[in-house]
């Protein structure tokens, strides 16, 4: 039953309502029997469900019908069921424990009871904790009813990083970025030069080139990496905050919008200055989808490569008027809509990075999970088709060659 208490216009949890996270998946845990081949026993995935009722350390004062409510970073439910048979000694292989805590990794940014943030319905949780983090990982764009389903397009996807992450973080100790190396330090600018002038310099020139062959090199690296090329697969937010999964760091990868943040607005990518067109008013770029990439700018390694692939795409769209959300009408060179612009950056990802081999579907249910789901557009949605790299038709072409030689 209901209990009519809203933030955001989503329901609030508390101990008192029905709510549960459902079916989390996979919570892999070790399960009996142990033997000389398998000695800390058989890992096996099981759904993992928590439930509101056992929600613990919720608000002190302000209640929903007598009870406490979910609060950030403070409240959890005490247990969690499903994976009673992972009863080997090891249990969780993250945790060491099964019918572990559920904690909430997201929350509304602007309801709070005392001084804390509060929790909605459908916000993300990550199961079967003895501590931070989880045994069952987060992706941000996806809820975790929805990844209950084992027909939803992302399971395989998921089991494949963690299979193939299983001894980096956050499920072992390793660090996967250190599969790439750092790139190349710039030389200094001489006492004296401007920075115009040290720009066009022969020793500036050769680290271009350097950075250029370094970010090749690292995109090869990473394809061959298991880890990180597995999880080209999981969209990450362009800026991460609290527990979300990023990017590798910024001197190594680059987050890569796969619809391009400036596609919303008429000018910029938000902020001041900038207007958005309809439907985009909620978009936040810090917080939409982006693939992890490598190369800092639009022409270095596959960041560069996503961007002339998308190109190509775009600039083959034709000109037309778009509609801001302060009725302001802009004329733009090159006019999509939402579902043409998100499978072209969809259908770059297989260019770019067919070793990562990710499901089309997964990312189409990502990309969704965001644009429609939390910022309401539509498949029609008007928005800007983003060209940017010269002669794209000619460069997409010598790119694929260059990405996928032998």
């Amino acid at each position: 039953m209901a209990n009519d208490v809203y933030a955001n216009g989503r329901e609030l949890s508390c101990k008192k309502a029905d709510g549960k996270s459902i079916c989390s998946f996979p919570d892999v845990c070790f399960t009996p029997p142990q033997t000389p081949a398998t000695p800390p026993g058989v890992p096996i995935p099981y759904p993992n469900t928590g439930m509101a009722k056992d929600t613990t350390k919720g608000s002190k004062k302000v209640k929903i019908s007598g009870k406490e409510i979910i609060l950030k970073n403070k409240s959890h439910f005490k247990q969690s069921y499903g994976d009673e048979a992972g009863c080997a000694p090891k249990k969780g292989v993250i945790t060491s424990k099964n019918r572990g805590k559920v904690y909430f990794n997201a929350w509304s940014m602007d309801v709070k009871f005392e001084g804390k943030n509060v929790v909605r319905h459908f916000d993300l949780t990550t199961h079967n904790h003895g501590s931070v983090p989880g045994n069952t990982v987060t992706w941000p764009y996806l809820d975790t009813m929805a990844m209950s389903n084992p027909d939803h397009p992302c399971v395989e996807d998921q089991m494949k990083e963690m299979e193939a992450c299983k001894d980096y973080k956050p499920y072992g100790e390793e660090d996967a970025c250190d599969g790439i190396d750092m790139p190349p330090t710039p030389p200094a600018c001489p006492d004296g030069m401007s920075k115009k002038d040290f720009k066009k310099s022969q020793p500036y020139k050769d680290y271009k080139s350097l950075r250029h062959a370094f970010y090749a090199e690292a995109a090869h690296d990473s394809a061959k990496h298991d880890c990180l090329n597995a999880r080209r697969c999981q969209l990450v937010p362009y800026k991460p905050i609290g527990n979300q999964p990023g990017c590798c760091d910024s001197k190594r990868q680059t987050g890569h919008h796969l619809v391009e943040a400036a596609a919303c607005f008429d000018t910029g990518r938000g902020g001041s200055g900038s207007d958005a067109f309809v439907d985009c008013g909620t978009y936040d770029q810090g917080k939409a989808p982006s693939i992890c990439a490598e190369g800092t700018d639009h022409g270095t390694g596959t960041h560069g490569l996503m961007h002339t692939f998308q190109s190509d795409s775009a600039i083959g769209c034709d000109a037309g008027e778009v509609t801001c959300t302060s009725g302001k009408k802009v004329q733009v060179d090159h006019k999509t809509n939402y579902k043409d612009a998100r499978d072209s950056g969809v259908d770059a990802v297989a260019e770019v990075f067919p070793e990562a081999n990710c499901s089309k579907a997964c990312l189409t249910a990502q990309m969704d999970a965001y644009h429609k789901e939390e910022c309401k557009m539509k498949d029609s949605t008007e928005l800007k088709a983003v060209a940017t790299t010269t002669s794209p038709d000619v460069e997409a072409g010598r790119a694929y060659v260059r990405r996928n030689k032998a």
